[in-house]
């Protein structure tokens, strides 16, 4: 069950069953927690599985733009995990926060959950776990305008993947997707935050170059929308127009909150434009706006 959900989050987003992954929980998990177990393995593979499925409840919450019920379910994640003895899904979830934290403007508490993620698992996480947690170092580092802890943190994410076997990674590595494309995107992201916007722009456009784009469509959408924002903040507004336009054809379907706020930011650039926005970026405003009206 965690499989098929973890599947669709990533293609149709976060408002996508949401409330099916919560009644799943309520139901029929919360029955299986208070069962008896044959064996103290079986009991933790059962609360890991659980601290799993109640951490995708947070992300689809934190995807759907509903923040304070994600910090809910991260926290009831973390207390799952703390009773399987699963310091590296713990330190999972403590990323998914730093990551939120970071999306919404707080460098700081991004930073220290991001680090908190790396020390609680140290000894625990494989090496693409760690990969993982250090690059939302890396971007807790650029929000507080650290460019060398930055740099250094994705060399260091780097070398981490680079020593990686996706067979002996945990299934919420796997079902999450995190390989080098991922990396580069949240690299790309780091080095915008701290203005170097032409190697930022290369990281993204290496991630797009090697997303499998119909798998995970949201992560497609915002990738392609940041990309854009890049191109429009440095005056290519045809380029950013083309790459707007394919985030739209790829946001078909796709419920979430981080899209919709992808398409606000959209139309905030263009605007900036004032009266000189030529005919091409008009039409793709205008199917900006018809997004947002449906949405």
């Amino acid at each position: 069950m965690l499989a098929v959900f973890s599947k669709a989050d990533e293609r149709f987003g976060g408002g996508h069953a949401r409330l099916a992954v919560v009644q799943y929980l309520t139901s029929d998990v919360a029955g299986y927690l208070q069962g008896h177990f044959t064996s103290d393995h079986d009991r933790r593979a059962m609360f890991s599985v659980a601290a799993e499925l109640t951490y995708l409840a947070g992300w689809k919450a934190f995807d759907s733009s509903l923040h304070g019920l994600a910090q809910r379910y991260y926290l009831q994640s973390l207390r799952l995990a703390n009773e399987a003895d699963d310091r590296a899904l713990a330190g999972f979830t403590l990323r998914a926060m730093a990551h939120q934290a970071v999306d919404l403007g707080h460098g700081q508490e991004a930073l220290q959950l991001a680090s908190s993620s790396l020390e609680w698992s140290k000894g625990r996480a494989t090496p693409a776990a760690t990969a993982l947690f250090t690059i939302l170092t890396a971007r807790g580092h650029a929000a507080t305008s650290d460019t060398a802890r930055t740099s250094a943190a994705i060399i260091a994410a780097e070398s981490h993947l680079a020593n990686a076997s996706p067979d002996d990674e945990p299934t919420w590595i796997r079902t999450s997707g995190f390989t080098e494309t991922s990396l580069a995107s949240q690299a790309g992201q780091a080095l915008r935050d701290l203005g170097d916007l032409p190697t930022a722009e290369t990281q993204l456009r290496r991630s797009i170059a090697t997303r499998n784009t119909e798998a995970y469509r949201r992560i497609h959408t915002l990738t392609l929308a940041n990309l854009a924002a890049i191109q429009c903040t440095g005056g290519r507004l045809r380029e950013a127009s083309e790459n707007w336009n394919h985030a739209l054809d790829a946001m078909t379907g796709v419920q979430s909150g981080r899209a919709t706020l992808a398409v606000k930011n959209m139309r905030t650039c263009l605007s900036s434009f004032g009266p000189r926005l030529p005919t091409f970026a008009k039409q793709l405003d205008q199917r900006a706006a018809a997004f947002l009206i449906g949405t």
